[in-house]
């Protein structure tokens, strides 16, 4: 089968690999669809220490179900999934705990097994869902960061109708942060440095928009910011931005030797909550419920499908910030 391999060092290679067999346990899924994501990016540059190069990216994977293990009995050949790439060991006391995403034995599809910008992939038949013929099949691969912005919801807690949102970064998971939040009654402002992006922020429920937040008229500050661009800039901005007794929440992912200047003394007094999320947890049933119900605009979220032959073309598009969300496809 062919494959984009990433060795870590800024680039892909196109090659052949063996077609993968399943084991008792697993499905065989052919790729349809798998959206780059910026976690992606980091993985080909060698600056995600979880990842395992050289390695067969992409963890935003839907295709069809082609061969089972002998023990599968709940997945037909022929059936269109989406696969959850978290791969929770089930014992360690995270998992006990129903942390799966923080594993202390984690594992993730395009981190430290293989990926889908490949023909094939094989999957644990537990983390492949159906999914329902409602959601649109260029729409699947959405899923999986949907869940993980569920899973940020839910550590950042109840949003109260009325309550003032900034959204640091309209990149695809900020904007569909900026959707949830505004249909939960928020009223939401997006801050992105790229001003052909504002636009694109207001379609997905963006009250104000600017280039930065101090262009906004918000005295006091929001009652919840969420940065989403993993930049100390945004950080820095970010943490500086919230009320009183408001909610921070880190979403975008930096570089793990990356450092900010934060003032414990502000967070002390303005008694202010701080809360992360990575990856997602337990969340992915959800997701496919969000999309399903028509909750997020998928159709304006997929702006280009680029064959696994034009990988380069595809991981250019994503690099230089044009549309929205980039997906390979097998053909």
């Amino acid at each position: 089968m062919r494959a984009a391999l990433a060795d870590g060092t800024g680039g892909v290679s196109l090659t052949t690999l063996d077609d993968p067999t399943p084991g008792p346990a697993d499905v065989i899924v052919q790729l349809d669809s798998c959206g780059i994501c910026g976690t992606d990016l980091h993985i080909i540059d060698g600056d995600y220490p979880a990842a395992r190069t050289p390695i067969v990216p992409g963890h935003e994977i839907a295709g069809t179900v082609v061969a089972r293990g002998r023990d599968v009995d709940h997945l037909d050949e022929g059936t269109f999934v989406v696969v959850d790439p978290v791969v929770e060991c089930g014992h360690c006391p995270p998992c006990r705990a129903g942390k799966t995403n923080l594993c202390a034995n984690w594992q993730g599809y395009g981190v430290t097994l293989p990926g889908g910008f490949a023909d094939y992939i094989r999957v644990r038949a537990v983390d492949a869902a159906p999914v329902p013929a409602s959601i649109p099949r260029k729409w699947a691969t959405l899923i999986e960061p949907v869940s993980c912005v569920l899973h940020a919801l839910d550590r950042i807690g109840t949003i109260h109708p009325g309550d003032t949102a900034l959204v640091i970064g309209a990149g695809p998971t900020g904007l569909i942060l900026s959707q949830l939040l505004a249909a939960s009654g928020a009223r939401v402002d997006v801050v992105d440095r790229n001003p052909e992006r504002h636009s694109r922020a207001a379609h997905f429920g963006a009250h104000r928009t600017a280039a930065d937040h101090t262009a906004l008229d918000q005295p006091g500050g929001w009652d919840l910011v969420v940065e989403a661009t993993g930049s100390v800039g945004g950080f820095e901005a970010g943490l500086a931005a919230v009320r009183q007794s408001g909610r921070f929440h880190v979403f975008g992912v930096s570089s793990p030797e990356a450092t900010a200047k934060v003032s414990p003394y502000a967070i002390f007094a303005k008694e202010l909550t701080i809360t992360g999320s990575q990856s997602l947890q337990n969340t992915f049933g959800r997701a496919v419920h969000t999309l399903a119900a028509g909750a997020i605009d998928g159709e304006a979220l997929v702006t280009a499908r680029v064959p696994l032959a034009d990988i380069d073309k595809a991981l250019d598009l994503v690099r230089r910030g044009d549309g929205i969300k980039t997906q390979i496809t097998r053909s």
